[in-house]
């Protein structure tokens, strides 16, 4: 018999005030981040980062990665709804963050830090993006949790009946987990282990990162149900988030070619 989904969403709450799995997410990320930063910080593995630093960019970290991803979401998944209701645009405790406008903020922040406090941003992305896509696992378990963006409606025998959506549905949620704790496990192998890094140009991991999240989600996303403002899905058969998806691909890929340019070259001559 199919999982019937009746979790609640809601930890606990406390007046107006309640506390969400997803924004638990957030905030345990944000406080990883930081957490892992100090240490590395006081170890000093990070060329010109200490521990004030690492205050401030977490600071900028938050502010431009919750912004952008707000932004993303009204501007491209449903500028007909703020249009309308404008004054909506604030109410992020109402849902609506898109991945890849929240991402594009925490790569400006670093950008900006980086250049600001003389730290190579390799140095650093190249470190986050492993604690980063252990913490993507618990966000979309908190997505399902919360009993948002299902699959498709399927008659497998592991659908769920999700309350708010008809018909037996694919765990999308669970696929796209399972598809970032695999990523997670490749990256930590490959920073963890000294004598892999070292062969590994500075870079490669962040740009790794970004191609086998941006394909594994292009893929993943053909079972996810698409959301009713979807604009492309009617003219192209993919969503609005396989196509961002594959752009953040193809840019890694194109990218990380660039940098094996020259060893490529070299080993072709011979």
């Amino acid at each position: 018999m199919p999982f019937t989904h009746s979790l609640s969403p809601v930890i606990f709450s406390l007046g107006p005030f309640a506390l969400r799995w997803y924004s638990l997410v957030y905030v345990l990320g944000f406080l990883l981040a930081y957490w892992l930063l100090r240490q590395i910080a006081k170890e000093g593995r990070i060329k010109n980062l200490d521990e004030e630093g690492v205050e401030e960019f977490v600071t900028w970290l938050i502010l431009c990665s919750i912004i952008m991803a707000r932004l993303t979401y009204v501007i491209v998944y449903n500028p007909a709804y703020f249009l309308a209701t404008p004054w909506k645009v604030i109410a992020v405790w109402e849902g609506g963050l898109s991945f890849h406008g929240g991402f594009l903020g925490a790569i400006l922040a670093g950008l900006w830090f980086c250049r600001k406090r003389k730290v190579r941003f390799y140095d650093l992305g190249d470190f986050l993006v492993v604690p980063f896509s252990l913490i993507l696992v618990f966000g979309r378990l908190a997505n399902f949790v919360n009993g948002e963006l299902p699959g498709r409606v399927t008659s497998v025998p592991w659908c769920i009946n999700y309350s708010r959506y008809e018909g037996c549905r694919h765990p999308s949620q669970f696929y796209e987990a399972g598809k970032n704790l695999l990523l997670f496990f490749v990256l930590l192998a490959l920073y963890a282990k000294e004598e892999w890094r070292k062969k590994l140009k500075a870079g490669s991991i962040f740009w790794l990162f970004i191609i086998l999240y941006g394909l594994g989600r292009f893929l993943t996303d053909f079972w996810r149900a698409p959301d009713p403002t979807d604009f492309t899905l009617a003219s192209t058969g993919l969503l609005v988030g396989q196509w961002l998806s594959l752009a953040m691909g193809l840019t890694g890929v194109s990218v990380l070619a660039w940098l094996y340019r020259q060893r490529f070259f070299n080993a072709t001559k011979k």
